[in-house]
């Protein structure tokens, strides 16, 4: 300990995970190296008794307990806000980090000029890649790096990424307070760009680091309701906040084909009425988020997404187009 304080604070946020957060719980105990260390676990308006009992897998954990479903950001700085470790990670419950997957993380952490480091998702079997770190698309969407390729095709050594996601990252705790924490509106889905986009220092991916990763607990199958409604109602915000005005323009026309192609493929009432319903509320809210940044912070964003290009290769590589 560090005058009493521990070196690394672990948040997870829970939202009825009966199935997955007893396992992710048991696999950080098993395979943390940091001995001074401390585990919250944010309960956010479960319903299925998920969070009681938990801290009986690992005396590191305590227990955050909201009523009411806060979301995955305001649930990550509660979890923040009443940690005391220097450095503060970022592992999602429905996933099994593997053996030391602290310690590059840490040790990507030494180098001051870093600010986020994440580590490689992984399927649950450990086999194939689903996002050694993140890139962001011109509609602001974000994409794993190496996305369903072979583990043997990750980097070996650290490198830069545009984006972490915030299924598996680590800061240092103190600027992620001073710089507000994951922005509260996104709710979940975005949040790891935005907060990225903020970031003074590099973000870098320590590829030693890894977790296996089981999608969909917390917000049902792939294109649920769920998932249409936060990530169409997200884009147009993070754009709004961060893009100069060529660049916002481009980024909404972009969201809006990339909606159009999934309305297409889905032919399903249920995801059309969340699509137009993040696009209502997201166009509602994008004026106020002009406020947010300066016209040289909003050049360098823009100049971090990949081209329209690159974006809609690997689209159409995954499937999605």
């Amino acid at each position: 300990m560090t005058d009493g304080r521990p070196e690394l604070s672990i948040v997870l946020v829970n939202h009825n995970g009966a199935r997955c957060l007893r396992p992710a719980v048991e696999s950080l105990a098993r395979n943390t190296s940091t001995a001074e260390v401390e585990c919250v676990v944010v309960d956010s308006g479960s319903r299925d008794g998920s969070w009681q009992g938990v801290e009986r897998s690992w005396d590191k954990i305590r227990v955050l307990r909201f009523e009411d479903n806060i979301g995955f950001c305001a649930g990550c700085n509660r979890g923040a806000e009443a940690c005391d470790g220097r450095l503060l990670a970022f592992v999602n419950f429905d996933g099994v980090v593997e053996p030391n997957w602290d310690e590059p993380l840490r040790r990507v952490l030494d180098d001051p000029t870093v600010s986020v480091a994440t580590g490689l998702l992984l399927s649950p079997d450990g086999s194939t890649i689903e996002a050694a770190g993140l890139e962001i698309a011109p509609n602001m969407a974000t994409y794993g790096r190496l996305q369903r390729l072979p583990r043997g095709a990750a980097p070996r050594d650290s490198s830069d990424v545009s984006a972490a996601s915030g299924a598996l990252m680590m800061v240092r705790r103190e600027e992620f307070l001073g710089l507000g924490g994951f922005y509260e509106p996104i709710f979940m889905y975005g949040e790891e760009a935005d907060y990225c986009l903020r970031a003074s220092g590099r973000v870098v991916l320590a590829p030693e680091s890894a977790l296996r990763h089981e999608q969909g607990h917390a917000s049902g199958r792939w294109r649920s309701p769920v998932r249409l409604y936060w990530p169409s109602r997200n884009r147009l915000l993070i754009a709004a906040r961060h893009l100069p005005l060529p660049s916002l323009v481009k980024s909404v026309a972009a969201s809006a084909t990339f909606d159009l192609v999934t309305l297409a493929q889905t032919r399903n009432a249920d995801a059309a009425k969340a699509i137009v319903r993040g696009w209502s509320d997201g166009l509602s809210e994008m004026r106020a988020e002009r406020r947010a940044r300066q016209p040289d912070q909003r050049s360098a964003a823009a100049k971090r997404l990949v081209s329209f290009r690159e974006a809609f290769r690997e689209h159409r590589r995954l499937g999605r187009l």
